[in-house]
């Protein structure tokens, strides 16, 4: 199994520390990002296999995110989970609208989270 690349773009770094270590611990590769343009950045140059967003960040939210990312790579086949509070039914609606293909409420269980990238992993 050749190594998958996780790009989390996560603000709070307790979150982003313990969803990193379990996907490390899991065996992919984890680059994390604390706001939505520097993961914008690195989602253009890596191309990573998955992307996990949070919604509310400073900078650029995850939905700009994916939009911009989406529409500069509309052939990217980067798989997308949302992990975030917004957890309102048209917030989910606008994740699934643009691709998303696991939508995660806050708070939430790693354990179900490391399943949830397992399995958007093997898509």
């Amino acid at each position: 199994m050749n190594k998958k690349t996780v790009l989390l773009v996560e603000d709070n770094p307790s979150i982003s520390k313990l969803v990193e270590y379990k996907l490390l611990k899991d065996g992919y590769t984890v680059v994390a990002k604390t706001n939505g343009l520097e993961g914008y950045e690195a989602a253009k140059e890596m191309q990573p296999d998955i992307l996990i967003l949070d919604v509310m960040m400073p900078g650029m939210n995850g939905f700009e995110l994916l939009e911009k990312f989406k529409k500069e790579f509309p052939d990217s086949n980067t798989k997308v989970i949302m992990l975030t509070s917004k957890s309102r039914e048209e917030d989910i609606q606008r994740g699934f609208s643009l691709g998303v293909l696991e939508y995660m409420g806050k708070p939430f269980k790693v354990a179900e989270l490391s399943m949830r990238v397992k399995k958007v992993a093997d898509l």
